[in-house]
């Protein structure tokens, strides 16, 4: 099958993720990436950070021992991903463990010898434990004024690009994305958010891998992955009343850690119809990726992420640190910060810890 024209089209994860080998520790990508925006003037013209970050995981899976799995991922991108030109995924083993496997993989492509992403991969043999809490979450009673009586299917598809100028555009023209790999759905939080404080306003987005899924466990973590990445960074300047200020955006470091056992992260039918996540037909049941920011300053933000199960299983927590600008130049003019200070003195206080 060749690739598409472009990567805005539904494609099924496995279909996504295919490699080619080129030696046992090198690998390319098949499948051109999806890019914010499509083809419109405005869109950010470079590929979306989170095919780079699985297909990394999914590229150094293909050199451990069958039953290690992916537990942790810290990724670093360091240059933008060009959109028709394959990524070359190099593997360096660090260690191969009776438990613990560690990958580093660094990533070019063409002829090109800049690195535009590197990653380190630590892989895990299944083990059980007679320990296993977490916070108890509910994610249907918490935003009760957003789920309630509702499923991740009612809600619209997440936007191609969650900022003002895209919205509106969208809204007005019906204008959409096809998102290759997964299914993903984004509730609207203004009911909850609307009188919180920035730093106390939530994400939702909810999501399932597309198309028919190998048993690989890797190959399901890394679908995790690439959904941890979605409209990460968008949703802190939306938060803050500022989605239409911002001069430039990018992922510095993302890191995904599992915590759960591959089996509470396999997507698929659910046995049963018990919580509105789940989906006992061949679409399979969904997940669902709770975010927030807790941090803004310098140049820079700090991203927050929980992945649940449809029992409320907190399978995965992500963060990153990623880089948010908001003047056209280091220093701001007074009409800049005049503006973004104007915006400040409209949000609400800080609920209390």
């Amino acid at each position: 099958m060749p690739p598409p024209h472009d990567g805005n089209v539904h494609l099924p994860f496995a279909e996504l993720m295919k490699l080619r080998k080129i030696d046992d520790t090198t690998y390319q990508s098949i499948a051109l990436p999806f890019t914010p925006g499509g083809q419109l003037r405005r869109s950010v013209d470079r590929a979306y950070g989170g095919h780079v970050y699985a297909q990394a995981a999914w590229a150094a899976a293909q050199t451990v021992t069958e039953g290690f799995h992916i537990y942790n991922v810290v990724g670093t991108f360091i240059l933008g991903g060009q959109l028709t030109i394959p990524f070359i995924y190099h593997i360096h083993k660090i260690r191969d463990g009776r438990s613990i496997a560690s990958r580093a993989v660094t990533v070019t492509q063409g002829d090109s010898d800049a690195i535009c992403f590197s990653g380190l991969i630590s892989f895990k043999t299944p083990e059980s434990s007679l320990i296993d809490v977490q916070e108890p979450v509910d994610l249907w009673e918490k935003y009760k004024v957003v789920l309630h009586g509702k499923k991740p299917a009612d809600f619209p598809d997440a936007p191609s690009m969650d900022i003002p100028w895209f919205l509106a555009m969208q809204k007005e023209t019906g204008y959409k994305d096809d998102f290759p790999g997964l299914d993903q759905t984004k509730p609207d939080m203004t009911p909850y958010d609307a009188d919180r404080h920035p730093l106390d306003r939530r994400g939702l987005m909810f999501y399932r891998a597309c198309g028919d899924m190998p048993p690989d466990p890797n190959l399901h973590l890394c679908a995790h992955l690439y959904a941890s990445d979605r409209n990460s960074l968008y949703l802190i300047p939306m938060q803050m009343g500022i989605g239409d200020l911002w001069t430039q955006m990018s992922s510095l470091v993302h890191m995904t850690s599992f915590h759960s056992s591959t089996e509470d992260l396999m997507f698929g039918p659910s046995k049963s119809n018990v919580h509105p996540m789940d989906d006992t037909s061949k679409r399979g049941r969904w997940f669902a990726n709770e975010d927030w920011s807790t941090r803004s300053s310098n140049g820079r933000t700090m991203f927050h992420g929980r992945m649940f199960a449809p029992d409320g299983t907190q399978v995965a927590t992500l963060t990153q640190d990623g880089m948010i600008r908001y003047t056209k130049k280091p220093q701001a003019t007074p009409e800049e910060a005049e503006e973004l200070r104007r915006r400040q003195r409209q949000w609400k206080a800080k609920g209390k810890l």
